[in-house]
C-alpha cells in the first residue's frame, strides 16, 4: 500500500506550534515509508475565510522544511486540492445516500431548530436534533426542493448500535451510535458540504492512507465511520496525536503558548531546531536520543512509539536545543544564517553595525558566542561592548576575590598587560594567550589579579567574554586603546 499522509487545514487561520507537530508527523510518516505528503484546503466554511491563509500555511510549511509533495498549486494527479473547488465531486454522491436511505433531506429552518435548542435547554434534555425529518418520504421531498424549498442532507444515524473503532495510537475504542446525532452533510445553500459530507470523500479519492490529528477530533469518528460506510468506502487509519500542553498542565492556547510558527521564527529559533523539539512532544524514538536531523527523525519515527499522554511545551529546554544546534553548526553557515535573521529581524544592528565590520571580525566573535547562545537575538545583547566603545568601569577594577583590594592596584595591573599586549602576536588565541600567562607567573602573580582589570578594561562590563578572548576579538590597536583609556581616566 502506498503510504499518503494529508494535512487539511482551514484557511481560517496561519500555522500554530500545535498545528506544526500535526504536520510534522504526517511528513515524518509519509517519508518513513517513501510517500507522499499532501496539503489540503478545507474551505467550505466560507464565512471564515482569511485571504492570505494558503500561502502563509504553504509558505510557513515550505520555510521550516516541511514541503508537501503535492498541493492546491501542484497538482500530483489527485486534485483539485481546494475543496470549494470540489463542489461537484460531493453534491451527487451525498444526494445519492438520500435515495438509497442512508441520509434524507431536511426542511428544518434555523427558527425551528433555535426553538428545539431552547425547549431542551429549558426541559434540561441533551441538545440534539430531535429526527422530524428523518421519515419523511422521498418523493414528498424531491417535491419541496422542487418547490424551491430550502433543504440539508443528514446522515440517518442507526440506532442501537456499538462502533469499533481501532486507533493507531489509543486502540480499540468504541461508540454508541444512540449518542450521535443525525449530522448535517450537506449545508442549505445546496452547494457546498459540511466537514463531514466532505472529508471521507476526500480521503477516499485521494487515496489518503493515513491521517494524524488531535484527540480532539476523536468524538468525530462516528461519523465518519457512518458515513463511509453509506458511501461503501474505505476509511484510511487514524492517529489521534496527544495534546500539547502548556506550563500549567492544560491545553496548549494562545495564552500558553501555541503561538503562530512565523513568531517563533522571528523569535530567532531556527527551523530545525523547533521541529526536533516539537518531534519529542509525544514522540520518543526507541534509541534514546534528543538530537536528530531529519533524516535520523525519518528514519526511526514510527507510530506506535507516540505516546497517548499529552507533552509539556517547555521553553527551557526548546532554547537549550537551540543552542545545541548552533553549537554544532559549521562556522560558514553559522556566519551566514546569523546574519540572514540580523538583517531580517534587527535590520537596523544589521545595517549599521554588523555589515560595517570586515568578516573576520565578525568571524572572531561568533566563535566566541557559539558555545554561549541558546537563540540568535542573544548575539545583539551579547556584543555590546565588541561593536560600541566600552564603558570605563573603574568602580569594577578592586575585587577582593580576585586579591585586588584598590582601584589603584587594579590600575597598575593594567599598566602591567599594557606592557606585554603592545608586543603580543594577535595571530590566534593561543599565541596571545601564552606570553600572557608566562609573563604573569614569572612577575610571581596570580592570574586573577592581571586578568580581572584586563577584561573589565576591554569590556567595561562585570559580564562578558574571558580577557584573552575579548583582546583577540578586539585585536591590537583597539585592546591597547582601551586599557589606556582606562589607565587616564
Amino acid at each position: 500500500m502506498s503510504i499518503r499522509t494529508r494535512l487539511a487545514p482551514s484557511p481560517t487561520w496561519y500555522v500554530h506550534i500545535g498545528n506544526l507537530r500535526t504536520a510534522l508527523y504526517s511528513y515524518l510518516w509519509a517519508r518513513h515509508n517513501q510517500g507522499q505528503f499532501i496539503i489540503r484546503i478545507e474551505d467550505t466554511d466560507r464565512t471564515r475565510l482569511v485571504e492570505d491563509a494558503v500561502d502563509k500555511i504553504i509558505g510557513t510549511l515550505t520555510e521550516v522544511g516541511l514541503r508537501p509533495d503535492e498541493w492546491p498549486h501542484h497538482d500530483g494527479g489527485f486534485g483539485p486540492y481546494t475543496q470549494s473547488e470540489r463542489t461537484h465531486i460531493y453534491g451527487p454522491m451525498l444526494h445519492k445516500l438520500c435515495e438509497e436511505g442512508s441520509a434524507y433531506y431536511c426542511f428544518c429552518t434555523s427558527e425551528r431548530l433555535t426553538e428545539l435548542r431552547e425547549e431542551q435547554e429549558m426541559l434540561k434534555l441533551p441538545p440534539g436534533y430531535d429526527g422530524h425529518c428523518r421519515h419523511l418520504p422521498l418523493e414528498e421531498a424531491r417535491e419541496r426542493i422542487a418547490n424551491g424549498e430550502k433543504y440539508t442532507i443528514r446522515l440517518k444515524v442507526p440506532k442501537n448500535e456499538i462502533l469499533i473503532f481501532n486507533d493507531l495510537i489509543r486502540g480499540r475504542i468504541e461508540f454508541n451510535t444512540n449518542q450521535i446525532d443525525d449530522t448535517i452533510l450537506l449545508k442549505s445553500d445546496g452547494i457546498y458540504p459540511t466537514y463531514h459530507g466532505a472529508v471521507v470523500i476526500d480521503d477516499d479519492l485521494m487515496k489518503i492512507s493515513h491521517v494524524m490529528r488531535g484527540e480532539e477530533w476523536i468524538s468525530s469518528m462516528p461519523i465518519q465511520i457512518l458515513t463511509a460506510r453509506a458511501l461503501k468506502i474505505k476509511l484510511p487509519e487514524y492517529a489521534h496525536l496527544p495534546s500539547v500542553l502548556g506550563n500549567d498542565g492544560k491545553k496548549l492556547s494562545k495564552r500558553t503558548g501555541d503561538a503562530f510558527v512565523s513568531e517563533y521564527i522571528a523569535r530567532w529559533y531556527l527551523s530545525e531546531a523547533l521541529l526536533n523539539f516539537l518531534s519529542l512532544l509525544g514522540w520518543h524514538p526507541k534509541q534514546d536520543e534528543e538530537i536528530m536531523t531529519m533524516d535520523e527523525m525519518i528514519a526511526k519515527f514510527e507510530i506506535t512509539d507516540i505516546h497517548k499522554s499529552g507533552a509539556v511545551l517547555d521553553p527551557i529546554k526548546l532554547d537549550w536545543m537551540n543552542g545545541e544546534y548552533i553549537k554544532r553548526m559549521e562556522l560558514g553557515e553559522l556566519h551566514t544564517r546569523l546574519a540572514k535573521y540580523l538583517e531580517e529581524y534587527s535590520p537596523e544592528f544589521y545595517a549599521n553595525i554588523f555589515s560595517q565590520k570586515d568578516y573576520n571580525y565578525n568571524t572572531r566573535i561568533i566563535i566566541e558566542l557559539q558555545t554561549r547562545m541558546k537563540r540568535f537575538d542573544e548575539y545583539v545583547s551579547l556584543t555590546t561592548c565588541l561593536y560600541g566603545d566600552a564603558h570605563i568601569r573603574t568602580d569594577l577594577l578592586a575585587n577582593p576575590k580576585m586579591k585586588i583590594e584598590t582601584i589603584e592596584q587594579g590600575i597598575d595591573a593594567l599598566r602591567f598587560a599594557l606592557s606585554i599586549l603592545e608586543n603580543a602576536d594577535y595571530t590566534s588565541l593561543d599565541t596571545l594567550k601564552t606570553p600572557i600567562l608566562e609573563a604573569i607567573a614569572s612577575a610571581g602573580r596570580k592570574n586573577g589579579q592581571i586578568l580581572w582589570p584586563l577584561r573589565v578594561a576591554l569590556s567595561g562590563e562585570e559580564f562578558s567574554p574571558g580577557a584573552f578572548e575579548l583582546a583577540y576579538i578586539l585585536w591590537k590597536d583597539e585592546s591597547i586603546k582601551r586599557i589606556q583609556n582606562v589607565i587616564n581616566s
